[in-house]
């Protein structure tokens, strides 16, 4: 019993290192209609998608040209640089899995 007690602790242990899966290249970005009006000029609002575990972070704000070049393109989420810590929060960079 206490042998299955520990593997189960091992295992929920490495299930929770990244629950949300952060440091896979799962992630995406897209336009966001629905929060139009909330970006700064010369911004739209964009959201950072996982479809894989369902998560996504929509603070966020991109160029129009930034955006369509990230448009389909995987990355980490960890590998999102983000310039300002308010909201909309601005994408400066990202380092895609590619």
């Amino acid at each position: 019993m206490k042998r299955l007690l520990f593997g189960g602790m091992i295992l929920l242990l490495l299930s929770s290192c990244d629950p949300e899966g952060r440091k896979k290249c799962e992630w995406v970005i897209e336009a966001e209609p629905s929060d139009i009006g909330r970006e700064q000029a010369g911004f739209i609002p964009v959201c950072a998608r996982n479809r894989r575990t369902m998560k996504q972070d929509c603070r966020l704000q991109a160029t129009l040209q930034f955006a369509k070049d990230a448009y389909e393109r995987k990355f980490r989420y960890i590998d999102m640089s983000i310039k300002s810590p308010g909201n909309p929060r601005t994408i400066t960079e990202i380092k895609f899995c590619e």
